[in-house]
């Protein structure tokens, strides 16, 4: 098997293992956890210190999320020669999500993720917000990048989830938004998962015919 096809396989392995880990699991432990929803409660109040399942979230969620996604950005970063901008916004985007769910697995919130709590909410609290800094950069750079590689669907879609990404930050800073906390969260986190589900399988689809 060619080193290509290998790639494009651990591709593949690596985006459904995402899409199980950070969308299906979280949704499932969701459902499943007493006083909680999905709409108005954090993802990471799934893993927080005393949660009903939080080991199973912490170690078959977020710490499968942080290198799955970074190893994903990494694989399609190797992939585009062409500019700077395209790995440096991968290489952005990966590190954003490693941050962000390798954080929450070092350093689980308090229960109910409160504003101000122990050391390790204090920790959780600001590596997220770092995250949440970093992704839609990276977002925004790799929408510019694959615009220079020719390659227009894929910007389109990746300004696109910059949009939304933004649109779900700024939500979840609203005040009035409390109760929708959850599913703005999502909408930004989702949408950075199924992009690079998106383009893992897409470029795989382009190189497969090379």
């Amino acid at each position: 098997m060619s080193e290509r096809k290998q790639e494009n396989r651990l591709l593949l392995i690596l985006s459904v293992l995402l899409f199980l880990s950070g969308i299906l699991l979280p949704e499932l432990i969701g459902f499943l956890s007493s006083d909680y929803n999905s709409m108005s409660h954090y993802i990471s109040e799934l893993g927080a210190v005393g949660a009903e399942y939080s080991r199973i979230i912490n170690y078959f969620g977020f710490l499968p999320i942080a290198f799955s996604a970074l190893i994903i950005t990494l694989l399609l970063q190797s992939k585009f020669s062409n500019t700077r901008l395209s790995r440096t916004g991968f290489l952005l985007v990966g590190i954003g999500i490693f941050i962000g769910y390798f954080g929450a697995f070092i350093f689980p919130c308090d229960y109910g993720c409160p504003a101000e709590g122990s050391f390790s909410q204090t920790m959780h609290s600001y590596l997220g917000l770092i995250s949440y800094l970093i992704i839609p950069v990276g977002l925004f750079v790799l929408g510019i990048g694959l615009k220079k590689e020719s390659m227009i669907i894929n910007s389109l879609t990746s300004f696109a989830a910059t949009f939304v990404f933004l649109l779900g930050f700024f939500m979840m800073l609203n005040p009035s938004q409390i109760d929708l906390l959850g599913l703005w969260q999502r909408l930004a986190d989702y949408t950075t998962f199924a992009l690079l589900i998106f383009l893992s399988l897409n470029l795989k689809e382009q190189t497969k015919y090379e």
